[in-house]
């Protein structure tokens, strides 16, 4: 089978099991959304202004932002883990790599997973813009535009980049673990350029915000709120995506070895174990 035809059979799959939890998500997000919009015409409506200043705008957006992109990477990286984890534990893997590669699995299942959070992500910024029409809360073009740009640009940088570790991370767990365990260690690094953030939501631009906007790791979720509130110097949003980007290719590399290394053994593989198990199938 060919391997472009491999890739989509494993997305049309991922699909027509994700429907349920792709609704439901979308929903979450674009309450969080919208409720975000109609608190902040309520707290403009007590200090008597009609609408939030544009600064005051560019302020909830970048909180917003790194709260919706935070739950957007987590949540579908969580997915990727709980469903290699469950196909490992099923043993439908076997079945499945009898007729396509490793590599090509995993790519399927990433990339439907991927575009059904970036959908999840337009839906909960369109719910944003709408919300904010509806009560005048702000001027939309001038305090959104950029803001549904920007978190769809690095909405994609950052599944990008952590899709395929929790990806290979799912397929290192023994059948009888929870997924939440190997899971742990991924979230802590996002939650650092998570509080971090919003921490500095009413402080400005902070050297701790703009050292983890450069940092790979913790880029996706610093860089797009100092865009939207107009920190960032152009070079450093060209920087920034770079090494994103630079990392991003490192880490396929790494997980796609270690994914193939590991996901036909039955227990926990610890990742040395799956690295040399993936040369010794070359």
């Amino acid at each position: 089978m060919k391997p472009w035809r491999s890739v989509l059979l494993v997305m049309g799959r991922e699909f027509r099991a994700r429907k349920k939890g792709f609704l439901i998500v979308s929903l979450v997000l674009m309450l969080l959304a919208a409720g975000g919009m109609v608190i902040a015409d309520a707290a403009a409506a007590t200090q008597g202004r009609a609408r939030m200043s544009s600064s005051e705008a560019d302020q909830l957006l970048g909180a917003l932002s790194v709260i919706l992109l935070f739950l957007a990477i987590v949540v579908t990286g969580q997915v990727i883990m709980e469903g290699v984890a469950e196909e490992k534990r099923s043993r439908v893997v076997e079945v499945v790599l009898g007729t396509m590669h490793p590599r090509h699995l995993l790519t399927g299942k990433v990339t439907a997973i991927g575009l059904l959070g970036f959908a999840e992500i337009v839906l909960a910024v369109g719910s944003l813009l709408v919300t904010a029409e509806i009560f005048d809360v702000f001027e939309v073009p001038k305090g959104t535009a950029l803001g549904l740009v920007t978190v769809a640009v690095w909405f994609l940088l950052g599944f990008s980049l952590y899709s395929m570790v929790y990806g290979a991370a799912g397929s290192l767990v023994a059948p009888h673990e929870n997924v939440a365990n190997a899971a742990f260690p991924i979230n802590i690094v996002l939650l650092i350029p998570y509080f971090v953030t919003l921490a500095s939501a009413g402080t400005g631009d902070t050297v701790a915000l703009r050292v983890l906007s450069l940092v790979p790791l913790t880029a996706p979720l610093s860089m797009p709120t100092r865009m939207v509130r107009g920190f960032a110097a152009p070079w450093e949003v060209a920087v920034s995506m770079a090494l994103v980007v630079v990392t991003t290719y490192g880490f396929i590399r790494l997980a796609g070895r270690l994914y193939a290394g590991a996901v036909m053994q039955g227990g926990k593989v610890r990742w040395r174990q799956a690295w040399r198990s993936a040369g010794d199938m070359r």
